[in-house]
This record gives structure tokens, C-alpha cells and sequence, in this order.
């Protein structure tokens, strides 16, 4: 993430610092925003979708902090424009592999050109009619989005019962439970067993999006991050060619119906596609194995938890740095006040 964040984000109120780190994504998402109309611009729609799954995970995680400015309504509204953005996605993801499988199809190349054309066709209609609509979707809901988050309320009772956790502790309990969950997940993945591979994939998200504001902040953070990243990448792609192979088989059983004189010609090539995307998962679902099996994954996800218990000792260093709280404001008792 290249926003800016104070460097005392872990020692900061935890409702304050969620706020200025969901404040950044939706910067970072804005300037990806404004890149989607350029056809040219290969990364705008990863860039625009990733800001978006990393301000929902942040939004999901420290819902109870988020209290008062982040409504049931914004959160379906997140979601629902990252669900636009997902067969432009996809298809974008399936011409890169097709493209680059065309050398080792042996001249069976007739049911690749079909199939490219099929997708091409779908990525320009995604592209021309879902993301000007997403673009100016989101700038009405990040307009309305950024004026809750900087405001917060505070109760303040003279028992004490006001004393908040800071960032750091909250994040360390939240980073503890998502370790619970992602070894749930990798116990459950199976060669076969699609839907957990992918919810696994979903919980090494979410608890990467949870320490990447961390790791110039704690120590050994930056190691946890590259082995997430690695895990997230081999369930992606296993994700992305089991959703191709169905794409091959629903574009045989489609062409079949709809031109029975083509059929002869394309379906060797398209028969040919389909084993190598299986021959691909095979090869990715026996990298995971290798660096994912109970022992290895048990010892990685040990120094995670061991991170975040740093996380909520951590201290102040001395004369470090006082950063300004970049607009976020404060209310007690009814008035507004400047952290």
C-alpha cells in the first residue's frame, strides 16, 4: 500500500487508525478509478479491483471499530461493485492463457481461435459496458464513504470504562483468529474440492491484507507477507484454470448446438486445451502440496501467531515521530476536537 500512515499507527486508538488505513485504500482506489477508461491501461482494472478487496478486508475486520460510519448498505455497495468487475477479470485472465498455450497445440488450432474469439468478444463488452458504470459508482459511494470515516465518537466515563485497545491490539487478536481460519483451510483442500480451495485462498487474503500495513512497523513482517502472497498465487491459479476448464466445456457443448459444421474442426483443438488446463492443475495442486503440507504449513503459520503477539506488546520508541491525525476528528460529549 503506498499511502501515507503515521508511523505510531499501532499505538493509535484502534477506531483511528482503521479509519486513516481505510482512508488510504480509497485513495489508492480513486487514482485506479481514473484509469479504467483507457483501453490502453492493462493494470487499471487489477489495480482498481485489488484497492477494492483490500478496503472491504479492512472494512470486514474491524467492523466494531468502524461503528457509526460504515453502514450494512456501503458494505453491499463494495461488494456489489466488485462483482461487476468480475467477468472482465476473468476473461482477461483466460486470453492470457489461451495466448500463451497456442505454440504447443500441434496445429489444432481451430477451437482456440474460436474460443479467443468467444472471449474477446465478452472482455469488450465487460470492459466497454461494466467499468464506466463501476467507476462512477464508486466515486458517489467513496464521496459519501470519506466524510463518515473522518468522524468518529467516543464515550468517555470517569470509571475508566472509556480505555480503548490500540491498533496494535486489536490487530494482533484479529490476526490470531484469521490464523485459526486459514489452518481450517488448508486442512480442507483437496484435489476435487474447488469450493474450499478457494474460500482457503480467501482466508491467505484476508489475513495478508490484515499484516501488509505492518511490516515496516514490526519486525519479520516482510517474510510472513512473501510466503501469503505465494500461497494466494498457487490457489489463484488453481481457481483461475478450474474456471477455464468449465469455460471449455460449456464452449464445446455451445458450439455444438449452435454450429454443428464447425464442430468437427474445433473440438480437437478444444479437447486438446481442456487436458492441458487439467495437466495445469494437476502441477499447481502438487505445489501446494509440497509447501503446504500439515508440517510446513503448521510451522509458518506458528510464526504468524508469534508476530502477532508482537503486535499488541509493542511500545512507542522513544522520540519517535508524531504524525498529524490527517483529518480524522474525534467527538466526545456531544463537541468535536482535533486528536
Amino acid at each position: 500500500m503506498r499511502a501515507r500512515l503515521p508511523a505510531d499507527l499501532l499505538h493509535r486508538p484502534a477506531e483511528e487508525a482503521a479509519r486513516l488505513l481505510a482512508l488510504g485504500y480509497l485513495d489508492e482506489i480513486e487514482k485506479a478509478s481514473l484509469r479504467l477508461g483507457d483501453p490502453s491501461d492493462t493494470e487499471a482494472l487489477h489495480d482498481f479491483r485489488v484497492g477494492l478487496r483490500r478496503l472491504r478486508s479492512c472494512i470486514r475486520a474491524y467492523r466494531s471499530h468502524f461503528k457509526g460510519s460504515v453502514s450494512k448498505r456501503t458494505r453491499r455497495r463494495l461488494r456489489d461493485l466488485t462483482a461487476a468487475t468480475n467477468a472482465a477479470r476473468d476473461t482477461q485472465v483466460q486470453l492470457a492463457w489461451l495466448h500463451q498455450q497456442a505454440g504447443a497445440l500441434a496445429g489444432e488450432v481451430e477451437g482456440l481461435a474460436w474460443l479467443v474469439g468467444r472471449l474477446e468478444g465478452r472482455r469488450f463488452e465487460a470492459l466497454q459496458e461494466g467499468t464506466t458504470d463501476v467507476a462512477g459508482q464508486f466515486s458517489r459511494a467513496a464521496s459519501k464513504l470519506r466524510r463518515r470515516l473522518r468522524t468518529f465518537r467516543v464515550e468517555v466515563r470517569p470509571d475508566g470504562g472509556s480505555e480503548r485497545r490500540s491498533f496494535g491490539q486489536a490487530t494482533s487478536a484479529l490476526v490470531r483468529s484469521h490464523v485459526l481460519a486459514l489452518k481450517e483451510g488448508l486442512a480442507a483442500v483437496e484435489p476435487d474440492n474447488e469450493r474450499e480451495a478457494h474460500a482457503t485462498r480467501i482466508a491467505a487474503k484476508r489475513l495478508r491484507y490484515l499484516l501488509e500495513p505492518l511490516v515496516r512497523r514490526a519486525p519479520r513482517g516482510k517474510s510472513l507477507i512473501g510466503r501469503l502472497k505465494e500461497l494466494q498465487d498457487v490457489l489463484g491459479d488453481l481457481h483461475d484454470v478450474q474456471i477455464l476448464s468449465q469455460e471449455i466445456t460449456s464452449s464445446r457443448e455451445l458450439l455444438s448446438q449452435t454450429n454443428p459444421h464447425q464442430t468437427p474442426r474445433a473440438i480437437p483443438g478444444l479437447l486438446a486445451l481442456q487436458g492441458m488446463a487439467q495437466a495445469r492443475a494437476d502441477t499447481l495442486h502438487a505445489q501446494f502440496e509440497a509447501r503446504w503440507a500439515a508440517t510446513p504449513a503448521g510451522q509458518f503459520l506458528e510464526r504468524v501467531s508469534e508476530f502477532a503477539l508482537t503486535l499488541g506488546k509493542a511500545e512507542a520508541g522513544a522520540g519517535e515521530t508524531k504524525y498529524p491525525p490527517l483529518g480524522i476528528v474525534r467527538e466526545t460529549a456531544g463537541s468535536a476536537a482535533g486528536v
